[in-house]
C-alpha cells in the first residue's frame, strides 16, 4: 500500500504500469459530476460523491486484476486495511467484478482531501468508512490492471 498526497504521486509511474494515462485523464477531468472515464486497456476511473459508512457494518474488499488509487477531493474518509492473506473470505470471489470480500482484523488511517492511498491485489481494503460520525466526500477511484 501507498499513502501519499496526490501530487507526489507521479513519483511511483515506474512500478505503477498506466498511472501516467491516468494523471493526465485526471488533469483534463472538466466535472466531478458521479461517472466512470474509460481509459485504455480495460483501466478507468469512477467519479464518486457519498457519505461513508460505519466501519463496523463493514467487510474488507480486495482484487486480483487490479489495482486501486483512491483519491479524496473533498472531505474524509476513514480507510481500513490489512495484508489479505490474514483477512478471512465471507463470500466467493467475484471474477465478473474483480472483488472479493473478506472478514478479519483491520487497521484504520484517516484519509483527507489531497491525499490518495494506492492498494494492490496483496492489500485489503475497507474504503469509505467512518468510526465515528459520517462524512461527506469526492473522490476519484482510479482502476489499473496489475
Amino acid at each position: 500500500m501507498i499513502v501519499c498526497p496526490f501530487n507526489e504521486l507521479k513519483r511511483y509511474e515506474s512500478i505503477i504500469p498506466g498511472l501516467q494515462e491516468a494523471m493526465e485523464a485526471i488533469e483534463k477531468l472538466d466535472s466531478l459530476e458521479p461517472r466512470t472515464v474509460p481509459l485504455s486497456g480495460g483501466n478507468k476511473i469512477l467519479v464518486q460523491a457519498g457519505t461513508t459508512k460505519n466501519a463496523a457494518d463493514c467487510l474488507t474488499e480486495a482484487h486480483r486484476e487490479y489495482l486501486d488509487i483512491q483519491y479524496i477531493l473533498e472531505g474524509e474518509e476513514v480507510m481500513g486495511w490489512a495484508p489479505v492473506k490474514s483477512l478471512t473470505p465471507a463470500e466467493e470471489f467475484n471474477t465478473a467484478k474483480d472483488k472479493g470480500m473478506y472478514a478479519g482484523a483491520v487497521d484504520f488511517m484517516t484519509i483527507r482531501a489531497g491525499y490518495c492511498y494506492v492498494v494492490f491485489p496483496e492489500d485489503g481494503h475497507m474504503p469509505g468508512v467512518h468510526l465515528d460520525e459520517p462524512k461527506n466526500y469526492r473522490k476519484l477511484v482510479v482502476k489499473l490492471k496489475v
